[in-house]
């Protein structure tokens, strides 16, 4: 009886550990990736749905818009993170005409680069002038202003809102589906680069999120249909085996990256 209390025991624990390694894959510490199967909602290491767990604790969040040296177009997000030393690159946000202004207002490092305050009611920033605020946030602009956090973060995009926090779902049923980048923050602040390669409407894509074993508590809209990129460069992680939509050569005129935090780097973004 006791051998085979043992063995189911033992038989769950595998299973719980087996589901833990399929769900995230530890690339470095702080840093995790995690593929899922979004139609089924479960953990896929060949899932259409990819997203890179980011603690702040250990890694910094950088933005970044073209500059004069490339013509004012951007590169591809693989092309990002080579050129910036960056482990992983996705869209700041969706941008106008120009194919470079981004939509919403938009600071990097202390530098606001777009002044325009439009109604989407998301607003991710990091690197606060207070250490002793989070890094990384995402605010409900219907609970804040703009103005406050700018005061607060050097860092701040606004993009439109698709989880009010805690766990709203802010988006109505629809017939219009694509495929989607965002950003979302998880119940103990880290931040979440989400990748979905299957198209769904925003509130079918909302509830699979929160349906995954994310803990995500708010997220908001980065970019979608064949804009929205995202890039991983890491040795653990097989750029081959990326679903279809990560191999695209688009052009990223603004995007959100993620280096390795060192100490002397607190006090010098």
């Amino acid at each position: 009886m006791r051998k085979s209390v043992f063995l189911a025991v033992a038989f769950v624990m595998l299973l719980v550990a087996n589901s833990a390694w399929a769900q995230w894959q530890n690339l470095e510490e702080g840093l995790d990736l995690g593929r899922f199967n979004s139609g089924l909602r479960t953990a896929d290491t060949d899932g259409d749905l990819m997203v890179l767990r980011i603690d702040t604790d250990h890694w910094i969040l950088r933005s970044h818009q073209p500059e004069e040296s490339d013509g004012y177009k951007g590169r591809t997000a693989k092309r990002w993170c080579e050129l910036g030393n960056m482990v992983a690159v996705i869209n700041a946000g969706m941008f106008q005409a120009d194919q470079k202004t981004h939509v919403g207002y938009f600071k990097i490092d202390g530098l606001v680069v777009n002044s325009f305050d439009n109604d989407y009611l998301s607003a991710a920033a990091f690197n606060p002038v207070d250490p002793a605020e989070p890094y990384f946030r995402i605010f409900d602009l219907d609970e804040i202003s703009l103005g406050e956090i700018s005061a607060r973060y050097h860092n701040v995009i606004q993009n439109l809102r698709l989880i009010k926090r805690a766990g709203n779902n802010r988006w109505q049923p629809s017939s219009d589906r694509w495929q989607e980048a965002a950003l979302g923050e998880d119940y103990k602040g880290r931040a979440l680069f989400i990748m979905c390669d299957r198209r769904w409407s925003m509130h079918e894509l909302n509830e699979i999120l929160m349906a995954l074993p994310l803990g995500l508590v708010t997220a908001q809209h980065l970019e979608g249909r064949v804009d929205a990129s995202m890039w991983v460069q890491h040795p653990k992680v097989d750029s081959k085996k990326l679903p279809g939509n990560y191999q695209r050569n688009f052009v990223v005129p603004n995007i959100l990256g993620v280096t390795k935090r060192h100490p002397q780097s607190e006090n010098s973004e």
